[in-house]
């Protein structure tokens, strides 16, 4: 193996190796001692006594009780004892001598009696953790390894897999397990600090100092030596677990207060998701342990629940951050909060309910520990059930159910479905189907009631004294669109789905077939329905009204289009002009190209050719210039070139200049008086305009002589055009517009909010005055487009 690749081995597989390697003396540890779980505390008169008793423990399944007398650890007084004399405990025994009931009783053979408690808490538990974490830090470092978080990751990682292990080795009294077990625990929160650092500086994010998990790490290690300390002079003070204690909640507060900080500094960015999950994770893999281990134990001297079962809840973190370091995109953790909370809510009546009842009825001496377990297990159990019920609802209910009932899935049908409706008659026919249809109902009516005629619009037959009653209910009520009413003669009920000035439209709807009255559920449904159903009246009614002011605008010459329709019609035709001007210079202009190049190369290469023949493909070539020319000129007109990169001014020099070439008349252009930043709308129009009048100057008035002004003054934009052609006279004036493309300069100054002025006579010439006002303050000073 190279140096090189040596170091590299060295440099990412000597943590997770060394990991290894003190796991497997952990388990070695664990497997060969037993777990005794006695705290003792020595009298007055000299005697040792049992002052703490740990569940799952040796002594928890023999019964030995708080206060028991103990004799002698392994055939030596009990005080020469070297986890006695150390730590307060005994463990590391393989017998043990009390005094029962004035009795003595001797255990032997300890080692031999482990239960199934010890082997899940204190060796599957822990073994199983602390592999999971390896064997995902050897994945991690595979697939990762260039990835600075994925580093640090694994760090965190390997040190939680080895706090696991360590917690059951130093609850064994083994002061290398004891040692490791300090370190890993108060080192945990700085490797957790350390990687969310790293992993939101990947992502350009960043709102704490790295001085936070430098300094726990600097602690941690000072704590390490001061207990190894202790541990190699054989004095180990009752503070010291306390310290460790004290300063891993204080690590966890502080990882915790930065995580919050960072969700507030972060809510409203595209990280919230992220650090809201982050919060999630640490709140659930800690709390337990915090809450109903720690700090009832340092307060009152009795946890809620055991440290082995509060521990289990760190299981949740690493796979937190393996989810959030390789997953594409996160799951809507807004969502699953909030459906936790709404699901705790609920469940609270229930369960308290269950707890009491079980109280009652089990007897048994109800402690709070035992009454907060049973709540927490009993509430926990209801939203679980839940959570998972909403989950099987949405993933097969659609499929062991029928149409019937099934509100949710028929609004959002019938949304889809009305959409296709292009009249009422139409809407509420589909309206009536999907009523049947889902709720069951033997009859649904749709009529309406002109307001000033007092006459009603019946889309079927229905009884006169039916539609009366209705009337006069939603009437008595004052009911509003969507509002339930109860009718009193006839069975069923009423609705308002439609509201003009001129007509209401109603919706009757009779009892289910086995007569029961709606229920909630169905109430809902029919209210939403029915505010569905008049949103697309309305807008039905809108278009049918709309079709009717551009039929009448259609046959009327002299009426003009609606400013709103100008622009859009005229951004129609503009974004179609582009599109045939990109169609004609990426296909036939390329392909004209390509064609005078292998005609150009090929004349010049063939010497040999008889001139007539040469002279015929100098023409054929020539003609193939002009029409290039043409398409290009073509192109031009339809997308004026750099209109938008140029501006108004320098684009319009352009065109007055093309035309100077192409027609017999002289262009005289002033724009010194125009000094205004319009937007690409305006730009667009008024360069249209100009090239539609200089195209009728060229095609109509036979001018020798134009003359064209632009200027702004006090936001509005002035373009004065006057040449000295022919004119027209004015009777024919309505007439030329189409043909000399005035009715689309007018359309267009229409459609701009502008207005314009014509002078003309025979033999006159022909002079437009166009002015558009508050140019800045319209459309609100920004470009409006019509995608497509």
């Amino acid at each position: 193996m190279a140096k090189s690749d040596f170091l590299q081995f060295k440099r990412y597989y000597i943590f997770p190796v060394l990991v290894l390697l003190l796991s497997i003396y952990l388990i070695s540890v664990i497997l060969r001692t037993p777990y005794v779980g006695i705290d003792v505390n020595q009298t007055r008169g000299g005697l040792w006594q049992v002052s703490d008793i740990a569940p799952h423990s040796w002594a928890d399944k023999q019964g030995i009780e708080e206060g028991t007398t103990i004799l002698s650890v392994n055939g030596i007084p009990v005080g020469d004892f070297q986890t006695v004399s150390m730590f307060r405990t005994v463990e590391k025994a393989s017998s043990i001598t009390f005094l029962i009931d004035g009795s003595v009783t001797h255990f032997t053979r300890i080692e031999d009696e482990v239960s199934l408690d010890q082997w899940l808490f204190y060796i599957i538990f822990p073994s199983l953790y602390s592999g999971i974490m390896l064997v995902l830090s050897f994945f991690i470092l595979i697939h990762n390894r260039n990835d600075e978080s994925g580093k640090r990751l694994i760090m965190f990682l390997l040190t939680t897999g080895l706090a696991y292990l360590a917690a059951s080795g130093s609850s064994r009294g083994d002061y290398i397990s004891s040692v490791i077990c300090t370190f890993t625990f108060l080192i945990a929160p700085a490797y957790l600090l350390h990687f969310i650092d790293a992993y939101f500086r990947q992502i350009d994010a960043r709102w704490f100092s790295p001085w936070f998990y430098r300094s726990m790490k600097v602690v941690t290690i000072l704590v390490v030596l001061i207990e190894s300390l202790f541990i190699i002079i054989g004095y180990y003070p009752l503070w010291v677990p306390s310290l460790i204690g004290f300063l891993f909640l204080l690590f966890i507060i502080v990882a915790l207060v930065i995580v919050f900080y960072g969700n507030q500094r972060y809510r409203k960015s595209q990280f919230a998701p992220i650090l809201q999950y982050l919060i999630a994770g640490i709140f659930v893999a800690f709390s337990p342990f915090m809450f109903l281990y720690l700090l009832p134990n340092i307060w009152f001297g009795v946890p809620i629940i055991s440290g082995e079962a509060s521990i289990l809840f760190i299981m949740v973190l690493p796979m937190v951050f393996i989810y959030l370091i390789s997953a594409k995109r996160l799951f809507d953790i807004d969502f699953v909060m909030g459906r936790l909370r709404y699901y705790a809510y609920v469940s609270i009546i229930p369960t308290s309910l269950v707890v009491l009842t079980v109280m009652l009825v089990v007897d048994h001496n109800w402690g709070v520990q035992h009454v907060f377990l049973l709540f927490l297990s009993v509430i926990l159990i209801f939203v679980v059930f839940l959570y998972i019920k909403e989950i099987f609802d949405y993933k097969i209910q659609r499929n062991l159910f029928s149409e019937k009932n099934n509100y949710h899935n028929s609004l959002q049908r019938f949304v889809h479905d009305m959409k296709q409706e292009t009249n009422p008659v139409g809407l509420f026919r589909r309206l009536k189907r999907e009523l049947i249809d889902v709720i069951g109902m033997k009859e649904v009516e749709v009529f309406s009631r002109n307001t000033i005629s007092n006459f009603f619009c019946m889309y079927q037959e229905i009884p006169l004294q039916l539609m009366h009653e209705c009337v006069d209910r939603v009437q008595k009520l004052n009911a509003d669109v969507g509002t339930l009413v109860e009718l009193e003669k006839n069975r069923g009920y009423v609705l308002v789905i439609g509201h003009t000035m001129s007509k209401i439209t109603y919706l009757y709807c009779s009892d289910k077939p086995n007569q029961t009255a709606l229920n909630l559920d169905e109430k809902a449904y029919l209210q939403t329905i029915s505010h569905n159903t008049n949103i697309a009246l309305e807008n039905l009614l809108l278009i049918e009204d709309l079709f009717q002011e551009l039929q009448h605008v259609r046959k009327d010459r002299n009426q003009r289009y609606p400013a709103w329709l100008s622009r859009l019609l005229f951004s129609l035709s503009d974004h179609q002009r582009k599109e045939i001007a990109v169609d004609l210079h990426d296909s036939v202009l390329q392909e004209q190209l390509y064609l005078y190049r292998q005609m150009d190369d090929y004349i010049s290469r063939k010497q040999n050719i008889p001139n007539e023949v040469q002279e015929k493909l100098i023409h054929f070539r020539e003609q193939m210039l002009d029409n290039i020319h043409l398409i290009r000129e073509t192109c031009n007109e339809l997308r004026p070139p750099f209109l938008e990169e140029l501006g108004l001014i320098p684009s319009l020099e352009n065109l007055v200049n093309q035309y100077q070439l192409r027609s017999n008349f002289t262009v005289q252009f002033e724009s010194n008086q125009f000094h205004m930043e319009l937007n690409s709308e305006y730009v667009l129009g008024i360069y249209r305009i100009v090239q539609e009048l200089l195209s009728n100057a060229m095609k109509h008035s036979y001018a020798d002589m134009v003359y064209l002004q632009i200027t702004s003054e006090n936001g509005d934009v002035k373009v004065h055009y006057r040449d000295n052609g022919v004119g027209m006279e004015e009777r024919n004036q309505i007439e030329s517009y189409s043909h000399m493309g005035l009715s689309g300069i007018e359309q267009r100054v229409n459609g701009l909010n502008g207005t314009f002025e014509i002078k003309t006579a025979k033999n006159q010439g022909f002079e437009m005055n166009i002015v558009f006002h508050d140019v800045t303050d319209q459309f609100g000073g920004e470009t409006q487009w019509f995608e497509f």
